[in-house]
């Protein structure tokens, strides 16, 4: 069954979601039943949550035989949305002098959609 671009959007968005609980419940565990510091533990939570993002989507999301190569582009696809994130946050934060509140309503609004667009059109294109 070929999906929509809504369609596969809108799962993208509920991987999105799974992902995020993923994320910090990662955090939870790294920080107060393991005893990490937060910066690490924010740099492994980051990784887990990677990991199940690519399974997810390739599953429910994109479809299509798992691959080394996809895994990199959606690493670097994932990378690419972690700099962004700290970019509009330092210069809505740090430059603009805004909320931080703003930085992350824009970060929400822009990085999901910049991530969607490129694992769809490079991660999992039809090679």
């Amino acid at each position: 069954m070929q999906l929509t671009l809504v369609n596969k959007f809108l799962r993208y968005s509920m991987v999105g979601v799974i992902c995020t609980t993923i994320y910090f419940l990662s955090m939870f565990i790294c920080v107060e039943i393991v005893s990490i510091k937060p910066v690490p533990s924010s740099a492994i939570s980051f990784i887990v949550m990677t990991i199940f993002s690519y399974l997810l989507n390739k599953r429910y999301t994109f479809g299509g035989v798992y691959s080394h190569s996809q895994f990199v582009k959606f690493s670097t696809v994932a990378a690419l949305g972690f700099a962004l994130n700290v970019g509009i946050m330092y210069l809505i934060v740090s430059v603009l002098s805004f909320h931080y509140f703003l930085g992350e309503l824009i970060t929400v609004l822009v990085i999901p959609l910049i991530n969607f667009l490129l694992n769809l059109y490079w991660t999992f294109s039809n090679e």
